[in-house]
């Protein structure tokens, strides 16, 4: 009876140390999660593997030390871009209002940490 509520309160504290590892970000991992779905951005790239373009993981380190990296970001999401990767694939260009392209990007800047 004893390991019932001990492994219960392990899970809980597990489930609450995960929470918290994110809540530093500017916009929590789910949250990016769920832009990137609302665009179909998933459709090509993925936090961290590459599939037809980039890993989110290695835009943000190959922008971690541009000042403007913001702007460059948003303006390839906005006008699409082609040729930055070395990929055949163009990216297509994507409608997001700016109430949520800055979140966006950056959530996508802040997996340089990861």
């Amino acid at each position: 009876m004893k390991l019932i509520p001990l492994t219960l309160f392990l899970v809980s504290a597990t489930g609450l140390a995960t929470g918290a590892a994110f809540a530093d970000e500017p916009v929590g991992f789910q949250n990016g999660m769920k832009l990137l779905t609302k665009y179909n951005c998933q459709a090509c790239h993925s936090a961290d593997k590459t599939m037809t373009g980039p890993s989110l993981h290695d835009v943000a380190k190959k922008y971690a030390s541009d000042p403007h990296a913001r702007s460059v970001l948003s303006e390839s999401i906005l006008n699409g871009s082609s040729g930055a990767w070395d990929s055949a694939a163009p990216m297509p260009p994507t409608k997001v209002p700016d109430s949520d392209l800055r979140p966006l990007v950056d959530w996508i800047l802040s997996l340089s940490q990861y």
